[in-house]
């Protein structure tokens, strides 16, 4: 149970941990397209339309150092990628999912974790994908919304402590599982023991009773001939 118990209170911190980091780079991109939006000059109605140009290329880069993001892209009601910035190579950005997109149009801001599933690995670099709304002065145009996107890396340290955790926790789980199918199992094998037993004696006493009752069964009968004849 202790050892239950501390699996349960470190997932619970990680979990806290990771949610904290979710929240604060979601509040942060928040504040970015709110600023993206309000700012002065066709450069920052050129990052919100997501129109190429070195002049919006570089606004979008201040972005994502200003979030120590990995990647900042702009993207449109669809998901698809208007403009982005990115520290790799990575010429695309991965399109988010429609279920993000509804999230990010009625809640403003969204975050997710990614990258940190039991199938991913232990080499594997979790991230987190935070979607914001670009507050627009045309709330009928539906279909020109744009969202800032931004993903950034976990620490690998917490990456893999955060595997390392849900592993531990994952296979304790499996093997509680299987300790309690070897009980019942211990247990139900040990009833039939004992009913076994059981009804071995009471045979065995009904069999040994018939023997050692048969000679005096006899000697008896003996007796009342005996006096029945004198």
């Amino acid at each position: 149970m202790k050892v239950e118990s501390a699996l349960d209170a470190g997932l619970n911190l990680g979990r806290g941990t990771l949610d904290a980091l979710v929240n604060e780079l979601a509040q942060r991109s928040r504040v970015a397209a709110e600023k993206a939006e309000s700012g002065a000059g066709s450069t920052a109605a050129a990052v919100i339309e997501g129109r190429p140009g070195s002049a919006t290329s570089l606004a979008l880069e201040r972005i994502r150092e200003q979030l120590a993001a990995q990647e900042v892209a702009i993207v449109n009601a669809a998901g698809q990628t208007l403009l982005s910035a990115s520290s790799t190579s990575d010429l695309m950005p991965d399109r988010p999912s429609a279920a993000m997109l509804r999230q990010a149009q009625l809640q403003r801001v969204v975050g997710q974790l990614e990258g940190l599933d039991e199938d991913a690995g232990n080499a594997a670099q979790g991230r987190i994908r935070v979607l914001a709304l670009v507050p627009s002065a045309n709330f009928a145009l539906t279909e020109r919304e744009r969202y800032l996107m931004v993903r950034q890396l976990l620490p690998a340290a917490l990456s893999a402590n955060a595997l390392a955790v849900q592993t531990a926790y994952r296979e304790y789980q499996q093997r509680a599982l299987a300790r309690d199918g070897l009980r019942r199992m211990y247990i139900g094998t040990l009833t039939l023991a004992l009913v076994l037993a059981v009804f071995g004696a009471v045979l065995l006493a009904a069999l040994l009773g018939n023997q050692l009752a048969k000679p005096l069964l006899l000697l008896a009968e003996g007796v009342d001939r005996w006096r029945t004849a004198t």
